[in-house]
């Protein structure tokens, strides 16, 4: 059941708004001003930096279970614009999304799923891959990008480059879970598949490359693209997935995230 797959629609907190992610991507206007409250909760008033951001953002909160359920399960939620709600927090930051109508796609053989009405029974591996990416890119990211691109001097390479770094941490994320239950061999195996189909416009923009951890290994992302964080007052010079970011240093300062994440663990 869909249930089982921690899709079930995410509570909105108080303070929270709901909004049909279909519907605002249709809207200019209302579009506009959602990128100035997240911008403001940001810390910029630039429109550029501001629909950047917010793009990752949106593109973290639709793919994270979407892909979680592809690599554990197998069966994956219907995140298309039109199926999706999206959670904004009381200062206009997207805090998650959840699917309107509890429609999955699931594999051939799965027999639960096939008697359940609501799934799309595919019939291989690369069917369900295909089906996630078109469901999630050609019916919600992809038309993200284009509506944002039309808002904002910020060009569409840029955005899909947030995009892929989204969907690469929604993989990198698996890996950091306390009881470990995902292979991270496996995930950097999977996350291509999804992120680097021929023509796809991620191809290219985000990787991700494994850190050993405490007997096991972590999973982080680098990416090809900027995503304008650098321009907000507070930020450092460089992200830690940035392309520009020399690798002793990235790997520098992964080690102090990780020895500070295993001290807060331990107390």
């Amino acid at each position: 059941m869909l249930e089982d797959m921690n899709t079930s629609p995410i509570a909105a907190q108080p303070g929270h708004r709901e909004v049909p992610a279909g519907w605002l991507l249709q809207d200019g206007p209302a579009l506009l001003r959602r990128v100035r409250a997240f911008g403001r909760a940001a810390g910029t008033d630039e429109t550029a930096v501001a629909t950047s951001l917010l793009c990752q953002a949106w593109a973290v909160g639709v793919t994270r279970a979407a892909i979680a359920c592809l690599v554990g399960a197998r069966r994956v939620p219907d995140m298309a614009s039109s199926n999706t709600v999206l959670l904004f927090d009381g200062e206009g930051r997207p805090s998650g999304a959840t699917p309107v109508a509890p429609r999955f796609a699931a594999l051939a053989g799965d027999e639960e799923a096939e008697s359940d009405p609501r799934a799309e029974i595919v019939a291989d591996d690369d069917a369900l891959f295909a089906w996630t990416q078109h469901r999630l890119f050609d019916g919600h990211l992809g038309p993200l990008v284009e509506a944002l691109h039309e808002l904002a001097p910020v060009g569409r390479r840029l955005l899909w480059g947030n995009v892929a770094a989204a969907v690469a941490g929604g993989f990198a994320a698996l890996s950091a879970l306390p009881t470990h239950p995902f292979d991270p061999e496996h995930l950097l195996l999977e996350a291509p598949r999804l992120l680097d189909r021929p023509g796809c416009p991620t191809e290219g923009l985000a990787e991700l490359f494994p850190v050993p951890h405490g007997g096991g290994t972590r999973l982080f992302v680098r990416r090809q693209t900027c995503c304008l964080r650098y321009r907000l007052s507070d930020a450092p010079p460089t992200c830690l997935s940035c392309r520009l970011l020399p690798e002793a240093e990235r790997v520098r300062r992964i080690g102090l995230r990780l020895a500070a994440s295993a001290e807060a663990e331990t107390g």
